[in-house]
C-alpha cells in the first residue's frame, strides 16, 4: 500500500513505534531515537505547509507514547577512570612526540639510497619509506631483497618513526574531547585549519555538529598553548600528522598510517571504536577489577561534570594585580654615596635589581597547588588569593608571559600601558611564566637565534642578548624535559601561535 505524506494519522506513528519497540529490548533507546527522526523530519515538513492533516500535526506536538526513561542514562566517567585515561594517553602522546620528532628524524637523517647504499640497514628502508610516502610495505621489500631481510627491516616497524599510528592519534583524540568537551563525532571531523584567532591564551576551535542542523559550523574558545591545553593538543596533532597530510593533500586532521601501508585520510568512528578497543587491552584498564567499557561518547559528559564541580573564579572578569616591586627603577637613579658605603650600595642595587627583572616562573606542580590552595599566591607570588585567577586563566596573558599589571610597569608611569618591546616580559617582575607559554617562548628562541646569523653581534646582543639568555638559563631549565619537547613540537606546528607584527620584533 503507497501512503502519501498527506495521508499519515495519527495511528500510523503510533503503530510504526510499537513495531520498533517489539523489536528491540526493553532497555534499549532506538525506538525512540528512530521515532525522534521521523517526528523531527514530519515536523520540518508541517513547517514548509506540505498538506499535513491537523490530526497529525497535533500529534508532532510531541515524540513518543513510549517510555524514554526504561534505559540507563549515559553518565560521566569517574575521576579515578578519567585519571587512568589521561595517564595513559598522555603516556602514548609522549611516546609519540619522542618517536616521531627526534628518534624517526635522527634515523632517517642517517638514511640513503637502499638501491645505492643496500637495503640491510634501517636508515636506509626509512628513507625509502620516506620517499614513497609510507606506502611501502614488506610484501614489496620482500620481493626486492627476499624474506630474511624484509623480516629483519620490515617497514610496519620503522614507518611509525617518521608516520602516525592509529594509537598516536587516538591518545590525542581522547584527550582533546577529555579537555574540551567537544562531541567526538564533532571532533573526529576537525580539519587542520580549525585553530582561529589565537588570543592571550586561548583559540577558538571551529568544528562541524552535523546534528545541529542549519547551524552546523560552531566555534568553540578553548585553552591554548601547553601540550595539556585543547589547543596546545590539537597543535601537537598537527605536527605529528603534517607527513601523513603531504602525502594525502586531505585536511583531515586525524590522518595516520595503518600497518598495511595505508594513508588514512581520517578516524571513522568504526576506526575510533577498534582504537579505543586497543587502546584499554594495551595499557590494561580496568574498572572495578572488570577491562574498561571505554565509550567515546561519555567523554563530553565526563567533562561537564568536571566543569561543574569546579568552583568559580577562574573564568572571571580581569583583575589588575598589585602594585609591583619598583625598587629597582627607584635605586638605580641614587648618586654614589660615600666610598665606605659604596661596596654596599652597589650589592643593594643589584640584588634589588634582579629581584624586579626576574619573572615568576610557575612549574605545572606550583600551578596545581595554587590551583588547589590560592591562598598560597602570596607565598608564591607576591598577591593575594583574589588577584589570582587572571594569571592562571589566561585572561592577562601576553605573549611570552602573563602580566601582573600591564598599567604598573616598572619601565613606564603608573597608569600609563607598559611602554616596551614584548619581550621586556623575560626580564620584568610583573610577568608570570606557566607552562601554557612555553611554546611561544621557544617560537621566539628560534626566532631570536635566526636573527643571530644574520644581525653584527653587537646589535644582536644589545637586542636580543638578555631575553636569551633568560630563556636558556633561567626559563627552560624549571621545566621538565618532557614540557620542554611537548612545547618545541607545538612550536614547530605549521599554524602560527599568535600574529606577531614584525615592528615589535625591532625592539622598544
Amino acid at each position: 500500500m503507497n501512503i502519501r505524506v498527506s495521508d499519515l494519522l495519527p495511528h500510523h506513528l503510533d503503530g510504526f513505534e510499537s513495531h520498533l519497540r517489539e523489536g528491540h529490548p526493553a532497555f534499549s533507546r532506538t525506538p525512540y531515537a528512530r521515532i525522534a527522526d521521523v517526528v523531527w523530519i514530519l515536523r520540518r515538513l508541517g513547517e514548509k505547509d506540505q498538506g499535513l492533516s491537523p490530526s497529525i500535526l497535533r500529534r508532532l506536538s510531541y515524540t513518543s507514547t513510549g517510555p524514554v526513561g526504561s534505559y540507563t542514562p549515559r553518565d560521566a566517567y569517574s575521576p579515578h577512570l578519567v585519571e587512568q585515561l589521561r595517564t595513559a594517553a598522555r603516556s602514548d602522546v609522549d611516546n609519540a612526540v619522542r618517536r616521531l620528532t627526534l628518534d624517526g628524524p635522527a634515523l632517517l637523517a642517517r638514511g640513503q639510497d637502499p638501491r645505492i647504499a643496500g637495503w640491510d640497514s634501517d636508515p636506509n628502508v626509512l628513507w625509502e619509506i620516506s620517499r614513497t610516502h609510507g606506502t611501502f610495505t614488506r610484501t614489496q621489500l620482500a620481493d626486492l631483497v627476499g624474506t630474511a631481510l624484509a623480516n629483519a627491516h620490515t617497514p610496519g616497524r620503522l614507518a611509525p618513526l617518521v608516520y602516525p599510528t592509529s594509537r598516536d592519534v587516538f591518545a590525542l583524540l581522547l584527550l582533546f574531547c577529555l579537555e574540551s568537551g567537544m562531541e567526538v563525532e564533532a571532533a573526529r571531523e576537525l580539519t587542520a585549519d580549525c585553530l582561529k584567532n589565537p588570543n592571550r591564551g586561548y583559540v577558538q576551535v571551529e568544528y562541524l555538529k552535523r546534528r545541529r542542523h542549519g547551524q552546523e559550523w560552531n566555534t568553540i574558545r578553548v585553552r591554548d598553548g601547553s601540550s595539556n591545553s585543547p589547543g596546545g593538543l590539537l597543535r601537537l596533532a598537527l605536527r605529528l600528522t603534517a607527513p601523513v597530510r603531504e602525502a594525502t593533500d586531505s585536511p583531515a586532521l586525524w590522518q595516520f598510517r595503518t600497518k598495511d601501508g595505508i594513508l588514512s585520510a581520517g578516524l571513522s568512528a568504526g576506526a575510533a571504536s577498534s582504537a579505543a578497543r586497543s587502546f584499554v587491552s594495551t595499557h590494561r584498564l580496568t574498572d572495578a577489577g572488570k577491562p574498561f567499557d571505554l565509550r567515546l561518547s561519555r567523554l563530553r559528559k565526563t567533562h561537564k561534570a568536571a566543569v561543574y564541580k569546579v568552583t568559580g573564579g577562574r573564568m572571571s572578569a580581569f583583575v589588575q594585580g598589585h602594585s609591583p616591586d619598583v625598587a629597582a627603577a627607584h635605586y638605580a637613579d641614587i648618586p654614589s654615596l660615600r666610598a665606605l658605603h659604596e661596596q654596599a650600595v652597589a650589592d643593594g642595587l643589584q640584588d634589588a635589581l634582579t629581584d624586579a627583572q626576574t619573572p615568576a616562573i610557575l612549574t605545572p606542580e606550583e600551578e596545581e597547588r595554587l590551583t588547589q590552595q590560592p591562598a598560597d599566591a602570596v607565598e608564591l607570588l607576591g598577591i593575594p588569593a583574589e588577584q589570582l585567577p587572571p594569571l592562571l586563566s589566561g585572561e592577562s596573558d601576553l605573549w611570552l608571559s602573563s602580566c601582573r599589571s600591564f598599567f604598573d610597569s616598572p619601565f613606564g608611569v603608573k597608569g600609563k600601558p607598559c611602554p616596551v618591546s614584548f619581550f621586556a616580559c623575560l626580564g620584568c617582575s610583573n610577568a608570570v611564566i606557566t607552562r601554557r607559554k612555553l611554546p611561544a617562548i621557544l617560537a621566539f628562541l628560534n626566532h631570536i637565534e635566526t636573527e643571530r646569523a644574520k644581525t653584527p653581534a653587537a646589535e644582536w646582543e644589545a637586542r636580543f642578548g638578555n631575553a636569551h639568555q633568560q630563556i636558556l638559563q633561567l626559563i627552560i631549565p624549571r621545566f621538565s624535559q618532557r614540557d620542554v619537547l611537548d612545547a618545541r613540537a607545538i612550536a614547530e606546528s605549521s599554524e602560527r601561535l599568535l600574529f606577531l607584527p614584525h615592528n615589535l620584533l625591532g625592539g622598544h
